[in-house]
C-alpha cells in the first residue's frame, strides 16, 4: 500500500538515528549522557527536600479551589516564582558544561540564550486528592499547577500529558531541552516523541492522531486537511545527566508514574539570537516544515476563563493506565 500524501514523506522521521546531526529530519535529538550523575543526584535531593510529592501541596477540595485558585498565571515564571532561580542554587554544572554548551550552540547558534528553565515534577495518582483525580483523568493535558497552592507553584507539576506541541505563542521559536535527574526506564514516565512531526507545522490540540494497527511504535498524524504523516515513536530513556532535545512543534507526551518517588526533570527552552546569521540545526529543521508556523488559536481543550475541557487523550487511550 502507498500512503497518499502530496506534501510529506510517508515516514516523517528516521527511527534509526537520533543523533544531533539528524535533528533537522527528526525534530528531536538524543544528546546522551552529558552531565555529571552525582551533581544531578544532588540537585534531585535539593528539589525533593523543598518540593516533596504529597497531597498537602493541593487545595483540599473543589470548593477551596474555587475560592482561592485561579486559571491564569500559575506556571513558574521566567524571572520570578521559580525554584530554579533560588540564589543558593548553582546550575553551572549544566549551563557552563562545555559539552552542554557545544550542543546548544549547534542547535541554536554560538550566542544562544536560555529563554526559560523550570522543574518538571511528575505527580503520582496516590499523591493527588480524589476530588482532583476524578476530574483530570479525562483531561488530555492535566497541568496540575492551577490546583496547587501558590507557595508550591514555583515548580511545574504534571500527572501525565497527551501528545502536544510546546509552541503556543504566535511568534515563539525554540528548542525544548530535557535533563533527566533520575534513571528513567520505559515505565518511569519517559518522554514519548513522535519523530518528524514538527514538519506538519502548528496544528490545533487535540491533535489528530491514530496508532498503527501493525506497529504500536508508529503513529499516523493528520492536519485535518488531507495531509497525513507516519511518525515513528521514540521512547526517551536514560540515566541521570542524560539530555534530550526537540523542536517546539514536535509532538510529545508522557505517561503515568505511580512510583514511590517519581522522576524529576529540568526543562530548558533554548532560542537563537535574532541577530545571529548562522544556519543552525534548528534553522535547518524549520526549513523542513511545510505546514503553518504561526497560529492564533492552538488549543480547543481550554474553556471559558481558562478551565480545562474533558477531551480524553490520544496517547493514553492506547495504553493501560
Amino acid at each position: 500500500m502507498t500512503l497518499h500524501n502530496t506534501n510529506a514523506p510517508a515516514v516523517a522521521g528516521d527511527a534509526s538515528d537520533y543523533s544531533l546531526d539528524n535533528y533537522p529530519q527528526n525534530g528531536c535529538a538524543d544528546l546522551g549522557d552529558t552531565l555529571d550523575p552525582k551533581a544531578c543526584a544532588a540537585l534531585r535531593k535539593w528539589i525533593d527536600d523543598r518540593r516533596p510529592v504529597g497531597k498537602q501541596i493541593f487545595y483540599e477540595s473543589e470548593a477551596e479551589f474555587k475560592a482561592k485558585g485561579r486559571w491564569q498565571n500559575y506556571a513558574p515564571g521566567r524571572a520570578s516564582h521559580n525554584l530554579l532561580l533560588d540564589p543558593s542554587l548553582n546550575l553551572d554544572f549544566i549551563e557552563k558544561n562545555p559539552a552542554f554548551v557545544a550542543k546548544m550552540q549547534a542547535l541554536c547558534g554560538d550566542d544562544y540564550n536560555i529563554f526559560k528553565k523550570s522543574i518538571i515534577r511528575s505527580m503520582p495518582r496516590w499523591a493527588t486528592p480524589d476530588w482532583l483525580l476524578d476530574y483530570v483523568m479525562d483531561v488530555g493535558r492535566p497541568n496540575m499547577n492551577p490546583f496547587v497552592r501558590d507557595e508550591f507553584q514555583d515548580v511545574q507539576y504534571f500527572l501525565f500529558t497527551d501528545f502536544h506541541q510546546d509552541k503556543t505563542r504566535v511568534d515563539s521559536d525554540f528548542v525544548t531541552v530535557y535533563v533527566y535527574l533520575d534513571e528513567v526506564d520505559p515505565i518511569y514516565s519517559p518522554l514519548q516523541i513522535l519523530s518528524g512531526s514538527h514538519k506538519m507545522g502548528m496544528t490545533v490540540y487535540p491533535h489528530s492522531l491514530r496508532r498503527s494497527m501493525r506497529d504500536q511504535n508508529v503513529w499516523f498524524y493528520s492536519d485535518g486537511l488531507g495531509t497525513h504523516m507516519k511518525c515513528p515513536l521514540k521512547t526517551v530513556t536514560g540515566g541521570p545527566g542524560s539530555i534530550f532535545s526537540f523542536h517546539c512543534m514536535t509532538l510529545h507526551g508522557t505517561g503515568l508514574n505511580d512510583s514511590k518517588n517519581p522522576r524529576i526533570s529540568l526543562r530548558y527552552l533554548i532560542r537563537k539570537s535574532p541577530s545571529n546569521k548562522q544556519n543552525t540545526l534548528h534553522d535547518q529543521a524549520n526549513a523542513k516544515i511545510f505546514g503553518p508556523k504561526h497560529m492564533l488559536h492552538t488549543r480547543l481543550d481550554v474553556g471559558e476563563g481558562g478551565a480545562f475541557q474533558l477531551t480524553g487523550s490520544s496517547l493514553h487511550s492506547y495504553s493501560t493506565l
